[in-house]
């Protein structure tokens, strides 16, 4: 299965998931539903994540730069 084809597979899924009543009360009530102490740790580990991707970003723009 070529990668356009997994893609296209993942991006169909998951709006298909999105439209689910299920799916929307469960995001709905995500956060009332974490103590303190995991919405800081779920910060925290979106801002390291985001923080991480940029750094690879900017190696494999320098890369391509002549």
């Amino acid at each position: 299965m070529s990668a356009a084809n997994v893609a296209r597979t993942v991006l169909v899924v998951a709006f298909a998931a999105s439209r689910s009543p299920a799916v929307r009360a469960a995001i709905k009530a995500a956060p009332s539903l974490l103590s303190d102490a995991r919405k800081a740790k779920a910060i925290e580990t979106t801002r390291r994540t985001a923080y991480t991707a940029g750094v690879l970003a900017g190696r494999l723009m320098a890369r391509g730069k002549p």
